[in-house]
Order: structure tokens, then C-alpha cells, then sequence
């Protein structure tokens, strides 16, 4: 008897490897993702804005990023004794003026550097709610706790979510013809806006991607909801807040990752470099005994061979291992 309902996403024509360049955008969902392609050594960067939910203000991002228009003064706010952009998540306020618009030109130019060249680019959607800025009529990515009267809340029509986003796709679309463009929909439960509103919310995301994968035959949809809320099923994958999913929620959806997107030789590839992270991570209880220097050399070698096969760069836990090499005194 089956007792739940096991989901397995289409297997991807498009396969990851250790040569693709991959760009991240999105909800916190994506972070998990591109955080575990990150530590196995692959070639990802993510969120050059921050976290990001809704679709408009994804779009804008990535219009900001094909355009390469860089941040100046009058881009910045201040409040709270920190100056941040409504472009950015707070991880890109700072309490220095220049240090902000260092950090937020730097991701960017990194992020148009990666688009131009990116194999995939993965976009994570997490609600159709958007806050828009009153006296500048713009909508933002970040309210960073400002008063809410300074904000109208609305949720985005589905005509103005696929305009932006088919407007977006388009011009990927131009400037990097091959690549492949996935679309999910974040696990994650909006519940502040309440239960309802957050089921209106994501069911317009739902009709979005299926517009958008209607009208692009370079569009695909991995299903991170279905396998969180569908197959899994249960808050004992969820964390304590029991909205965000657990630890072995994210590694299942991982593993469902990987068997869609990644060859079966570059998931061998993954197993060796994954025992090299973790050996690398190991600490000694002796780390002046003959069994750990054999241990290093052991793993040094095992980096070596597999970056032989791979070309794949292991200079920091080179060089982290060989100072673990203390001479006998």
C-alpha cells in the first residue's frame, strides 16, 4: 500500500555540470539550492540583490542587470542609521554611505558577468503580493521596516506579472540565446498575509509559469512546492516556525535537484568532491599526530586527481591542508 504520494520531477534535457555557470534569483528557497551547488565547487552565484519574492521586482532586477546601470547617491535611503536602496534586501544596507554602494555595484557588476555567460539561471517566485512606495509610485523589493503608511500593499494582476516577466525572458533572451531558464515557486508559506491570501498569492504564480513555459521553449518548472507540500506532507519537514522547510526537507529536494539536473558521471564527480569538503572540514583531536599528516597527504591526493579529471579549483583547501602540516619537532 502506498500511504503518500512520491513526486519526481522531469528529467532535464539540459544537464548541470562542472564547466556550466549558473546564476540564482529569488526567495530563500534558492539560497538553499545554490548554497549546496556552492560547497560542492560548481560555478554559482545568487541573489546579487538579496532575497526577492515577488515577480515584478525580480524582473526590475534583472533588467537592472542586463543594463549594467550602476547605483550612485541618489539611488540610497537612509533610515535607521543605515543607507540601503529599495532595489536590495538588507543585506546591502550599511551604516557607510560608499561601503553600500560598493557592495551593491560589485554584486552587480559580478551578476551581468555571470548572466552573459550563465548556462541556467534559476528563478524562485515567492508570493504576488508587492509594496508600492508611495511618494516614488515605484514597487519595491524591501520595505526595510518602514513605517507601513509610507507603502500600498497590492497583489500583483497576472497580466502585469507575465508582461514584466515575458518582458525579462525576452531580453535574456538577446544577450545569451543558449541559456536555460528554470522557474519554481518557493515552499515557503506567506502566512502574515494571511492563509487565504496566501494561496490566492501563490496560485497566480502557478498561472505564471504556465503562461510563461506556453510561450518559451527554453522555460522549465522544477516543482519545490509540490515536493514539500505534496510529498513530504507532513510538519515534521518543516522547521520550528513550521513554514520554513527542515534540514532533511531541503536535502530531499536536493537529491530531487540533482537526479532531474545533474549527469550521472557529474554526480560521481559530486560524491569525490564531497568527501573532499568534508575531509577538509575535518578537525584533528591531534593534529601534530603521523595519522592526521597521513590523513592530509591522503586527501591531498584525492584533490589532486579529481581536479586533474575535472579542472576544478581546490586552491583554498590546498592551501588550508598544507598548513595543517606541522613539522615534527
Amino acid at each position: 500500500m502506498k500511504f503518500r504520494t512520491e513526486i519526481h520531477p522531469k528529467e532535464s534535457t539540459e544537464k548541470l555540470t562542472y564547466k556550466s555557470s549558473i546564476l540564482f534569483l529569488g526567495s530563500c528557497f534558492s539560497v538553499n539550492i545554490h548554497n549546496k551547488l556552492k560547497e560542492l565547487k560548481f560555478n554559482s552565484v545568487s541573489n546579487p540583490f538579496g532575497i526577492v519574492y515577488n515577480p515584478i521586482s525580480l524582473a526590475q532586477q534583472v533588467i537592472r542587470i542586463i543594463s549594467g546601470k550602476e547605483y550612485n547617491e541618489s539611488d540610497l535611503h537612509f533610515h535607521n542609521e543605515r543607507w540601503f536602496s529599495f532595489d536590495h534586501h538588507s543585506d546591502f544596507s550599511f551604516s557607510s554611505k560608499s561601503d553600500c554602494l560598493t557592495a551593491i555595484n560589485d554584486s552587480l557588476g559580478l551578476a551581468k558577468k555571470q548572466l552573459l555567460k550563465a548556462d541556467f539561471l534559476f528563478l524562485t517566485l515567492g508570493s504576488s503580493w508587492i509594496y508600492n512606495h508611495n511618494e516614488s509610485n515605484e514597487i519595491v523589493s524591501n520595505c526595510h521596516k518602514l513605517p507601513s503608511k509610507l507603502f500600498t500593499k497590492k497583489l500583483a494582476s497576472s497580466e502585469e506579472m507575465k508582461n514584466k516577466m515575458q518582458q525579462v525572458i525576452s531580453d535574456i533572451q538577446k544577450i545569451n540565446p543558449e541559456i536555460s531558464i528554470v522557474l519554481s515557486i518557493s515552499p515557503v508559506r506567506h502566512l502574515a498575509d494571511g492563509n487565504f491570501e496566501n494561496q490566492l498569492s501563490k496560485g497566480r504564480l502557478f498561472d505564471l509559469i504556465y503562461q510563461l513555459q506556453k510561450n518559451n521553449s527554453n522555460v522549465r518548472y522544477f516543482e519545490a512546492f509540490e515536493l514539500l507540500h505534496d510529498d513530504l506532507r507532513d510538519y515534521r519537514f518543516y522547521n520550528a516556525d513550521l513554514v520554513h522547510p527542515s534540514t532533511e526537507a531541503v536535502e530531499y529536494i536536493w537529491e530531487k535537484f540533482i537526479n532531474s539536473y545533474v549527469s550521472v558521471e557529474t554526480q560521481l564527480t559530486i560524491n569525490k568532491v564531497e568527501k573532499i569538503v568534508k575531509a577538509v572540514a575535518h578537525r584533528p583531536f591531534n593534529s601534530t599526530s603521523l595519522a592526521h599528516k597521513k590523513f592530509i597527504v591522503k586527501t591531498l591526493n584525492q584533490i589532486s586527481e579529481v581536479s586533474n579529471q575535472t579542472k576544478i579549483d581546490f586552491t583554498p583547501e590546498i592551501k588550508f591542508l598544507k598548513s595543517q602540516i606541522i613539522p615534527s619537532g
